[in-house]
């Protein structure tokens, strides 16, 4: 009988680890296909603080307008939303060059976005959700906010985005989802994540 029970502790102890490996398999391919599939868009990159930008080996990234979205884009929006899909739309910036901006936001991925038009899927902090149709504006993490850093590259990074010259390339997947594809300093890519 000791034997017997021994075996079960054994195969049931084989069943969790291939079912986790399994699940970490799909998390590595599923991001992989992202990285190699999605629609690659460049974002314009605003500092969070010039004082504390880099915290450890990554910094912190700000999309400028799609990393905020305005009130009068939330206001149809049902209280309580904590998922966003933001359609974004590339126009001229502020000093001429072209950026995405967001022209329409939505609980569900939109039926149908314009020509050219990239649909990014966000999420809000549950306190801005709870109240979403109020809010000013709001705050939209699409999961492209952080970006590990070579070390020693912090400072050179943070002068870059200091003088609005570094913009991140990144992969959007057909359901919204975006993944840091590389980095971009003066037009040339300096990072490129790699695939495997």
């Amino acid at each position: 009988m000791k034997r017997f029970f021994g075996l079960n502790v054994w195969l049931a102890a084989l069943i969790v680890a291939g079912i986790q490996s399994a699940a970490l398999g799909y998390m590595i391919v599923d991001r992989a296909g992202l990285l190699q599939d999605g629609r690659e868009i460049v974002l314009d990159v605003k500092p969070v603080d010039p004082r504390s930008l880099f915290r450890g080996d990554y910094v912190i990234l700000n999309y400028g307008a799609l990393s905020r979205i305005e009130g009068a884009l939330l206001k149809d929006l049902p209280d309580g939303t904590r998922t966003l899909y933001v359609t974004a739309r590339k126009v001229a910036g502020e000093q001429g060059a072209p950026e995405w901006k967001p022209v329409a936001v939505s609980a569900a991925y939109p039926v149908k976005a314009g020509d050219g038009d990239v649909v990014l899927r966000g999420s809000v902090p549950e306190h801005f959700a709870a109240r979403l149709s109020a809010m000013g504006s709001a705050p939209v993490d699409y999961g492209i906010e952080a970006y590990f850093v070579p070390e020693g590259e912090g400072k050179r990074l943070e002068k870059l985005i200091g003088e609005g010259e570094m913009r991140v390339v990144a992969a959007i997947g057909t359901d919204g989802r975006a993944a840091i594809k590389g980095i971009e300093a003066k037009g040339e890519r300096v990072y490129e994540e790699r695939i495997w």
